[in-house]
């Protein structure tokens, strides 16, 4: 697994298409009191080659998440999807509000749908073999 790192933020989210993809997977796992980990499993396209694929995020020491389905609202469907960095935390959020600027920390807090995590790694999910005829 590949990690991102700060700096890699911008280049990561221009690499893949995160608008119109599925939230396949939201799982976040207690280790101890002071260590939880969570996992997010998405189907996206890559930007150059407009090739679906999965993409499989890896959160390690998560400090702070929320994941509120109100009524009437999917959350299958992916809108604006947001990755930011303040304070030594990875901030990612599932139902951004489209902004002209850079994100703010209190962009991602008042999310209904969003993570913090120390670090976070990722991979591309090998897809499933389809059954022969």
């Amino acid at each position: 697994m590949d990690k991102i790192q700060p700096s890699q933020i911008v280049a990561f989210m221009k690499r893949y298409r995160f608008r119109g993809g599925r939230l396949r997977r939201f799982r976040v796992q207690t280790e101890s009191a002071q260590r939880s980990s969570g996992e997010i499993v998405v189907s996206i396209r890559e930007n150059e080659s407009d090739k679906r694929l999965r993409l499989r995020l890896v959160l390690d020491n998560v400090e702070e998440y929320r994941f509120q389905r109100r009524p009437g609202t999917g959350l299958v469907r992916l809108k604006e999807v947001r990755l930011g960095y303040f304070n030594g935390s990875f901030f990612l959020n599932f139902d951004a509000f489209p902004d002209d600027g850079p994100p703010s920390l209190i962009d991602f807090r008042a999310s209904d749908a969003f993570i913090a995590a120390q670090t976070i790694s990722w991979e591309i999910v090998p897809s499933k073999a389809k059954p022969k005829s």
